[in-house]
This record gives structure tokens, sequence and C-alpha cells, in this order.
């Protein structure tokens, strides 16, 4: 935990150095080179851009899969379902199987409303690609994750009460949080490059 945070960190401080120098050089480039198309993130229209849209541009699908997926893994770690797998206690193995069954009634029906005739999931035209479904795949999946986990950790034991699951959630964004911040940094880099026109 403590290397994927170093990782990361240097990670982060990397793109910020970048940003720092993108910065600096479009406004130098774009001084020597008025005519090159480059426009600088230290104009006046550039500062009112990176000011007026920063919450716009760290909205994406990317950060709500990421947390999704936090919160899918922490479920999946504290309800201690991989225990469940070798376990030869009788409330475990009964657990396990409610929970497969729940997930295998979980998919069924997220593949009736994709693949069904008529599906409710597909585009006006009836693909699946693009279509509702292939835009809620990753969401749907951790989902999924979340519904099984919870049914295991409260059969077993595991989840005693609403908060044990509220807080397994929670423990979940936490641990992807240092990929939130790295995110929220790349994201921002590329917006930069897109407003410099430099590629």
């Amino acid at each position: 935990m403590l290397m994927k945070n170093k990782i990361v960190a240097y990670l982060s401080v990397l793109l910020l150095i970048v940003e720092v120098v993108l910065i600096v050089g479009s406004w130098l480039y774009a001084a020597l080179n008025p005519e090159s198309g480059v426009r600088s993130m230290l104009s006046s229209e550039g500062i009112r851009w990176a000011f007026g849209g920063y919450i716009h541009q760290m909205q994406s699908s990317l950060l709500v899969w990421l947390l999704l997926a936090g919160m899918a893994y922490g479920a999946l770690r504290h309800s201690r379902f991989s225990e469940g797998l070798h376990s030869l206690r009788y409330r475990q193995r009964v657990a396990l199987r409610f929970s497969i069954v729940t997930l295998a009634v979980y998919l069924a029906v997220m593949a009736f409303f994709a693949f069904a005739p008529h599906a409710i999931l597909l585009s006006v035209t009836g693909n699946l690609f693009p279509s509702a479904f292939s835009d809620a795949v990753l969401p749907l999946l951790c989902f999924g994750i979340m519904l099984m986990s919870v049914v295991y950790g409260v059969m077993s034991g595991s989840f005693p009460s609403v908060p044990s699951v509220f807080n397994a959630l929670v423990s979940g964004i936490s641990s992807i949080s240092p990929f939130v911040i790295l995110y929220l940094i790349a994201s921002h880099l590329i917006y930069i490059i897109s407003y410099i026109q430099i590629l």
C-alpha cells in the first residue's frame, strides 16, 4: 500500500512539473511565434479558461467509474468473500452459495435488459454498441460485485450492521484515493494540452 502511494505520489509530481513546463512554455512560444496558433495559458483568455472551466474539465465518466470500482473493491475486501471460497464453516458456505446465486440472478436480469429482443438497454436502432448498456457496463459490474459482497458479508457475519457496510464502501474509496488525485492532475494536464493546441 505504501509503495503504491509512493509511486502515485512521484507520478503526480511529475505530471505537475509537466503542467508547469507546458504553461510557461506555451507563454514563451506564443510570445516568440504569435502566428504559430499556440495559445498561451498565461494570457487573459487562458487564465479565464483555466479558472472558469476547471470543474467542467474534471467531470467525466472515468471519475465515476473510479469511485464505483473503489466501492466495489471495499465491499469485496471487507466482506471476506475470498475467505469464504476456502472456508469449511457452514455459515460461510451457505453465504457463499446465496451470494453467488444473487449475482447470477442480477446478471440474468441485466442480460435480459440488454440482450432480449427489443431490450430496453439497447440503442434506439437496436444496437448494443453504443447504447445505454455499453455506457453502463462498468457501473453495472461494480454494482453486481457490491451486491454479491454485501449479501455474503451480511449472511456470513462480516457485515453485522448497516454502518459496517457503509464503512466498507468508504474504505474502498479511501484505498483508491491516490488514483483519484492522479486522475485529477492527469485530466487537467490533458485539458491544458488541448487548450494550448500543441498537438
